[in-house]
């Protein structure tokens, strides 16, 4: 028994406590893909040009134009697979009690922000976003260390806005926490 206990992954206490405390998981997982599909098309693009330099500087006797474009193509390719990397294992979890940041791939980053603690939740979501069918979600909280949480590809970012703002109000209804505004109103 104590084996079994031991041998539970850290993920696996976390989705056992947050059953026990009776927390409900609105979100888990990776921003969508297609956040970055903005910066793949510039990546494409510039790819292309070097590409068709490449073609036209092939005919100089040099071949250091040629091993320069390639280089460039290399380093394009690699910028690319980073940020998909990066978007792949950023993990968001959005949970009754708590949002949950994790990033990084070779330096792991892990930072929450309590539910009672949202102030505000904004979505905004650009023309293309919305074809998609995610947007941006900006969380504005009292914590000291992240005033603001910016979460970039999230799906259906309208009906968790809506979810996470009656999460915190139902939060500080339970804790017995008021909100008061000490500045501009």
């Amino acid at each position: 028994m104590q084996e079994r206990e031991r041998s539970r992954s850290s993920r696996d206490v976390t989705t056992m406590f947050s059953q026990e405390a009776g927390q409900v998981v609105e979100f888990q997982g990776s921003p969508n893909w297609a956040i970055n599909l903005p910066f793949f098309l510039k990546c494409g693009c510039v790819g292309v040009l070097v590409t068709c330099t490449a073609f036209v500087t092939a005919s100089l006797a040099s071949p250091l134009p040629l091993v320069a474009s390639l280089l460039a193509i290399v380093a394009v390719a690699v910028a690319a697979a980073l940020r998909a990397a990066t978007t792949a294992y950023t993990e968001i979890v959005i949970d009754s009690v708590r949002l949950t940041y994790r990033t990084g791939i070779l330096t792991r980053r892990v930072a929450s922000v309590e539910m009672y603690r949202v102030q505000n939740v904004e979505c905004v979501s650009d023309w293309w976003e919305r074809l998609l069918g995610f947007g941006t979600l900006v969380v504005e909280s009292s914590d000291v260390n992240h005033p603001r949480w910016i979460l970039r590809g999230m799906n259906n970012v309208e009906s968790l806005r809506e979810w996470m703002n009656q999460a915190a109000i139902a939060r500080r209804d339970a804790k017995g926490i008021r909100e008061v505004n000490m500045g501009r109103v």
